[in-house]
């Protein structure tokens, strides 16, 4: 995302005034434009379905008989395949691991002040996942395990390999690539490249302690 994209927003949530509060707020940033308006599923997949829209901000408690995470499942799988970031009162390691699981690129905790939203925005249209500071982290036991390619990515990102490095290396996409790497933070609870960087370290060592560049 280049700083003079426009991210077009949709927001769900089932009570009026959190949308309008949320849209003033998001009005103050001019990158931020938010296109739709929704209080349920039904009316959120109308405008998936209408209008172009490249970021879902949703609680997961919706009065409709889909709830957030369903329809966050839902709505990854799609077609149009917008980026979704929850943005909800619950902190219960469950619920942020359902979300995730769903395809949420985001967990952001009601009451983040505009500072902390436009971070969020910006680390989930990087292609990243964003993770509230304020959320429980699991336990190593809660956390799930990574499929053999994704242990090589992470090893490769240790060595301070790019997206580019590690898609010639491994002989993926660079799409792939980045879906892997995603999927690697969803799965450790990892907030942003900065923290996948960290872990990938502490896993593996950082090269230049063993002589690298």
């Amino acid at each position: 995302m280049t700083k003079e994209s426009i991210v077009r927003i949709m927001i769900v949530d089932d009570l009026p005034i959190v949308i309008h509060g949320l849209r003033q707020v998001l009005e103050t940033t001019p990158t931020f434009s938010v296109v739709a308006e929704a209080g349920n599923a039904e009316e959120a997949r109308f405008h998936v379905r209408n209008c172009k829209i490249d970021l879902v901000i949703m609680d997961i408690r919706l009065q409709s008989s889909t709830n957030g995470i369903e329809l966050t499942k839902e709505l990854s799988a799609g077609n149009e395949n917008p980026a979704i970031l929850i943005f909800s009162d619950e902190k219960h390691v469950e619920f942020v691991r359902r979300a995730l699981r769903a395809g949420a690129r985001g967990y952001l905790l009601k009451g983040s002040d505009i500072g902390k939203i436009r971070s969020a925005i910006g680390i989930v249209m990087e292609g990243s996942i964003y993770l509230d500071v304020k959320l429980p982290r699991p336990t190593q036991q809660e956390l799930d395990p990574l499929t053999p390619t994704e242990e090589k990515v992470l090893r490769l990102i240790s060595e301070w390999k790019t997206t580019k490095q590690l898609a010639f290396e491994l002989e993926l996409a660079e799409s792939t690539v980045k879906t892997h790497k995603r999927n690697i933070m969803s799965k450790l609870y990892l907030s942003g490249s900065h923290e996948l960087e960290r872990e990938a370290i502490r896993r593996y060592g950082n090269p230049d302690d063993r002589g690298g560049r």
